[in-house]
Parts: C-alpha cells; sequence; structure tokens
C-alpha cells in the first residue's frame, strides 16, 4: 500500500458508532425527543390535575395531537386517493332513522374494506394501535342505507398484563397455555354520525357476538401459533380492551339483557410510547440501526414477531439510553381503564387449566343491534336531534392537511441528516425559486435545494441549483458566522452536474479539490486523485459513496469511457434524483478539504454514514430565503 494513504484507524471502524460522534445531529435529535416528550407530559399534568372530566379528556385528546398530525401527514397522498371513495360509505344524518337501524358484522376481507376501516380509523383523535399477532378487523353496517357505523379489530393481547392476570389468577404456566383464547379489542369505536348515538356501546357488544367468535374460531383453527408452535383451540373466551382517555364511558355500565358485559380491572400503569410520533420513532429506529446497534441487522433490526416482544420498546429505550435521556420518559401517565369481557360461562376456571369445557354465550349480532336500538339510539335522537345535521363532506380528513396546522412541541424534522464524525450535513432543509446565471453564463430561474454543513465553528449554506434550462450545480451560499477563509468558496467553484450519456438516469460530476491560494490569492480547485482525497479526508471517498449511495467515483475515461483530454479527470456517478452524493461531494471537496489544509489541527470527518434519508424534492418545505438573484 502507498505511504501517503492515511492509516487504516483513521477509517470509522465497523460496528457500533457512539452518539457523541456527531455533536450536531445527537443534539438535534436529542433536543427533538424532548420538545416532544415536554409537550405531552405537560397535557396530560393538566388532566390529571382535579380537572372537569371532560376537559380533562379534551386535555388527553391534545396530548396525542402531535402523533395524530403526523399520522395524517404519514397518509397524505393514500387520503389524497381514497378519501372520496371512503366518505361514501359515511352516512349524513338525514340518511339515518334510528327506528330503523339494522347493524350486521362484516369481517374485512376486500380491498376496498380494508380502505375504508384504514380511514375510519383515521378520523379519530387518539390513533389507534397496529396490533399484535393475530390480527382481524371488522366493520359494522347499517342494513338501511349500507353506510358504515362502526369499526372493530380484535388481535393478540399482551403476554403480562397485571390488572387482568391478577383476576384470572393464573400461573405463567397457564396462562402460556391458554393465552391464545384470549383476544384484545385494540381498535374499538363508532364514526359520525352514529356516535352521536351512542354506537360505541352497539361496537362493543358486537365485538363479542357469535358472529364474532365464528368467523375468529374458523380462521384460526389448526393455526400453528407464531412463539410456541403449537396448535390451540383459537375459540374466545375472554375480549380485553382499554380505554383512550382514562375511565371509560363506554364500557362501563354496559349491561345486556341484565348482565353486565365489560367489567374494569384496574388501570395500567400509564406506561408506553404514544408520546413519541411515528415520525420521531422512524428517526430513532434508524438512529439505533446506525448509530447504537453493533450491526443494522442487530437486535433493534431483527426484534420482529415471534423473536422477541416489545420491539418498539427496546428501540425507544436503545435510543433513550445513547442520548442521555432518562428511561423514565417512557412513563407518560395517562392510565388506561382495563375491561375484561367474557364470552362464555366458565371461562377462568378454563384459562387457569382447571377444566376443558366452557359454555359460550348466545349473542346473535341482529339481537344485540335490536336491544341497542331500543335501548340507546332511539332515545339519544330524540333528546339530541343535532345528529341530523351531521354531513360527511364537512368533515374530510384531506381538509386538516390543507390547514394552517401547528402542533407545540411537535417539530417534524423534513430534512436528510448525513453524519462525518465532527461534521453533519443536513440535507434539503428548504427550497426556493431562484434567478441568476447558470454555469454557462445565461441568465435563467431555477430552484435552489438547499443543504447546511455544520461543525465546530462551521456553518455553511450551500445548494443544490437546478435551473429551467437543464443544467445543475452546487454552489456555496451563505457562510453565516463561519470564517472569513469560507468566503473563497461562497458563489464560487462551482460542482458541476451534467447527465451521464453512457448511464440512463444518471448524472455525474467531476470531483475537484480545493487548494488555499497563496497570500490574498483566492483557494482554487484542481484535478485530483482517489488517493491525494484519502491523503486529505482520512478515509475512503470512493469507497465509502458505493456503500452510502450505489454511487461510482473513477477516471471519466473508465467510467464515461471518454477518450478526450479529460478521460483521466476523476468524476463521481450518481443517480439523477440523488441529493446525498452531491452534498457529500461538495462538503468534502470544497469546505471540509480547505478546513482541514488550513488547519492543521482540525479534526479529519469520519466516513459518512446516513442518520436519516432526505425528502423527495417535491417534499422539501420552502424556505425562509425570499425569491432573488444571484
Amino acid at each position: 500500500m502507498p505511504n501517503d494513504l492515511p492509516d487504516e484507524s483513521n477509517e470509522r471502524p465497523a460496528g457500533r458508532r457512539p452518539a457523541t460522534d456527531d455533536p450536531h445531529y445527537f443534539g438535534e435529535l436529542r433536543r427533538r425527543v424532548l420538545d416532544e416528550l415536554s409537550t405531552v407530559r405537560g397535557r396530560v399534568d393538566l388532566a390529571n390535575s382535579n380537572l372537569d372530566p371532560t376537559v380533562a379528556k379534551e386535555q388527553l385528546r391534545l396530548a396525542h395531537a402531535g402523533q395524530r398530525l403526523s399520522l395524517l401527514q404519514d397518509n397524505e397522498a393514500w387520503l389524497w386517493e381514497n378519501e372520496p371513495n371512503a366518505l361514501r360509505q359515511f352516512a349524513d344524518g338525514r340518511d339515518i332513522d334510528p327506528a330503523a337501524i339494522d347493524p350486521y358484522i362484516v369481517p374485512v376481507r376486500t380491498t376496498g374494506d380494508a380502505n375504508l376501516f384504514r380511514y375510519a380509523s383515521l378520523t379519530w383523535s387518539v390513533p389507534v394501535s397496529s396490533g399484535y399477532g393475530r390480527r382481524s378487523r371488522f366493520l359494522v353496517r347499517d342494513r338501511q342505507n349500507g353506510k358504515l357505523i362502526a369499526i372493530f379489530a380484535l388481535g393478540d393481547p399482551v403476554i403480562a398484563q397485571s390488572a387482568r392476570d391478577s383476576v384470572i389468577g393464573w400461573t405463567t404456566e397457564q396462562r402460556n397455555e391458554r393465552l391464545y383464547s384470549v383476544y384484545d379489542a385494540f381498535v374499538l369505536g363508532a364514526v359520525e354520525p352514529y356516535r352521536q348515538l351512542i354506537a360505541g356501546k352497539l361496537v362493543a357488544l358486537m365485538s363479542l357476538a357469535n358472529e364474532t367468535r365464528d368467523f375468529l374460531t374458523q380462521k384460526y383453527r389448526g393455526s400453528v401459533t407464531e412463539i410456541r408452535k403449537e396448535v390451540k383451540d383459537p375459540t374466545p373466551v375472554l375480549i380485553t380492551t382499554s380505554s383512550a382517555l382514562g375511565r371509560s364511558s363506554i364500557y362501563n355500565r354496559l349491561v345486556y339483557r341484565g348482565q353486565t358485559m365489560f367489567r374494569s380491572v384496574g388501570f395500567t400503569r400509564g406506561y408506553g410510547h404514544f408520546q413519541f410520533s411515528n415520525a420521531l420513532f422512524a428517526e430513532l429506529l434508524e438512529f439505533v440501526r446506525t448509530h447504537v446497534t453493533e450491526t443494522r441487522d442487530a437486535k433493534a433490526a431483527s426484534a420482529i414477531y415471534g423473536s422477541g416482544p416489545n420491539w418498539r420498546f427496546r428501540v425507544i429505550r436503545n435510543a433513550l439510553k445513547s442520548l442521555d435521556i432518562p428511561d423514565e420518559s417512557l412513563q407518560h401517565n395517562v392510565k388506561r381503564e382495563v375491561f375484561l369481557a367474557p364470552t362464555a360461562s366458565g371461562w377462568d376456571e378454563y384459562l387457569r387449566g382447571e377444566t376443558n369445557d366452557y359454555q359460550p354465550f348466545d349473542l346473535p349480532a341482529a339481537d344485540i343491534g335490536e336491544f341497542w336500538r331500543e335501548r340507546w339510539a332511539v332515545g339519544r335522537a330524540e333528546r339530541r336531534p343535532e345528529y341530523a345535521r351531521w354531513s360527511h363532506h364537512d368533515h374530510r380528513l384531506t381538509a386538516e392537511l390543507t390547514r394552517p396546522t401547528a402542533v407545540a412541541g411537535h417539530t417534524l424534522a423534513r430534512h436528510g441528516r448525513v453524519t462525518l464524525g465532527p461534521y453533519s450535513i443536513a440535507v434539503a432543509v428548504s427550497k426556493e425559486q431562484i434567478r441568476g446565471r447558470t454555469p454557462n453564463g445565461e441568465a435563467d430561474e431555477g430552484t435552489a435545494i438547499f443543504h447546511k454543513l455544520e461543525g465546530d465553528d462551521l456553518e455553511l449554506t450551500f445548494a443544490d441549483v437546478r435551473w429551467s434550462n437543464g443544467e445543475r450545480e452546487l454552489r456555496g451560499w451563505d457562510r453565516h458566522g463561519s470564517g472569513t477563509q469560507y468566503e473563497g468558496i461562497i458563489g464560487r467553484l462551482r460542482l458541476g452536474v451534467h447527465s451521464a450519456q453512457r448511464f440512463r438516469g444518471m448524472s455525474m460530476a467531476e470531483v475537484r479539490l480545493v487548494k488555499p491560494g497563496e497570500g490574498d490569492q483566492a483557494p482554487q480547485v484542481f484535478k485530483t486523485s482517489e488517493m491525494e482525497l484519502s491523503a486529505i479526508l482520512g478515509f475512503n471517498l470512493a469507497a465509502s459513496l458505493d456503500g452510502l449511495t450505489e454511487a461510482l467515483i473513477g477516471q471519466r475515461g473508465n467510467l464515461l469511457q471518454e477518450t478526450g483530454a479529460r478521460k483521466n479527470q476523476l468524476a463521481v456517478v450518481f443517480d439523477d434524483n440523488d441529493l446525498v452524493t452531491p452534498a457529500v461531494v461538495w462538503a468534502t471537496t470544497r469546505a471540509i478539504a480547505l478546513r482541514l489544509q488550513l488547519d492543521s489541527a482540525a479534526e479529519l470527518p469520519r466516513t459518512p454514514a446516513i442518520a436519516r434519508r432526505p425528502p423527495k424534492v417535491e417534499e422539501i418545505p420552502d424556505g425562509h430565503y425570499s425569491a432573488f438573484d444571484v
């Protein structure tokens, strides 16, 4: 190996990378976690402070607002495509004759039913769980108009739950043997306008109906359990559920023909992870995979259902530990009321293994519907006739996405992030329409996608500019408070990006290395080699880009089969839509290389790693730079 290549000890070692290797990314992620936790904790503490129950529940809904906003944004494209069909299956109030409501259960089997279930679940203020293991979804429809009344879903219960287990009185061995006969209603609720007619009580009873039990028994009969690999009786003898917002008004006092159907057995400890939005959890998972675990295939990545429980908990706990955030942050203090609903006599003796016999209750859906209609729906409609004014056209979820929305403490990081040890690149922070001169000197308009390079006493904004005439370049934009030595790469020493004629859908940029000018002269860029780049940067740029984005670095003659005067010039080839590769090339061959050559004490960068992938161009937010000339 040539002597001027860096020693292998300068390379980032494979495997675990301490989070503090990149203090900028570490600090940004830690602040986001603390902001979300603080907002949720404030709402929950207020709800638990002797407020009127209605006001307290509203505070708990607000505590979930950030999570719900994130969920709607994640589903935005799907909502725009599927909302019209879904909404047509919601009743207007005028479509309902309360005395003629005739509910029936529909197991979700078709794509259309699945889309309707998904849309309905997104209408609620508290996002629903996706469940665990066995999962079966159901619609409750009204025969009088074909419209949706409610939805529910049943899945595997958690293995250990103190409130449930203390009532059943089973041992760990007994629980392992008979837990398969217990299902958890992890989704259960009515939709508008039936919700106003207390249809929440209807759907709770429908989860216990003969039709529900028969479907589950037929679906899972003969199936091998995921964890213990056994064949067991799947007939439900007990349904469990928990309230979303503290004490429940739906399950309490839910009596069917003189029998209490749901029994309150206590409250959860208020321990969970809803306070971490889906967007934040996705980032924490990527953080754990790339900065915490020994390999990308280590515990957090491989702990899927069937190889270990509580995967989401473990990911968050690992992330919090590495971010120096106390594990107590998983204590959100929303204590949910736990209910047990037996579906057979002798259910508890059966679950304890004291008998193999049980007698299922006879609960036909038609009888449940008739009872609910006479007991609750008709009287409620007379007392609260405003349900008739409800219109599904006025409650589109896409309308929530188009109106300005802000949730305190809920800061979605839309940009990407590439870490290089003591340096970090925020990729695609914002975009703006600009006017200026292209690399070929033409006056033109274009779109500038802004990135930010950060390091100790270093903050540089640079832009990936796509001109309307087809030209593309990367250029320094603003040195902010960074030293005057960087002035020479602001607006100068552009990195031109061109079509790679040999490869369809690929772009090419020459890789030139900045070198400081002598005296008062400005820095310039010069032809370089992989060896020279490695000697200055402390890592092999070509190899790192290959692993990072599958970009290729080599001489133009080899990569592009060119034979002209520039055939020996170093170049990089990458996908047309790739924002990361050109950003890394500009940052390393311009700003970081200049810093390293001017300051012998400056820290070497590490091999780049993607901590958070950047958004698509159309998803990049508009920035704070107004349209301007460059």
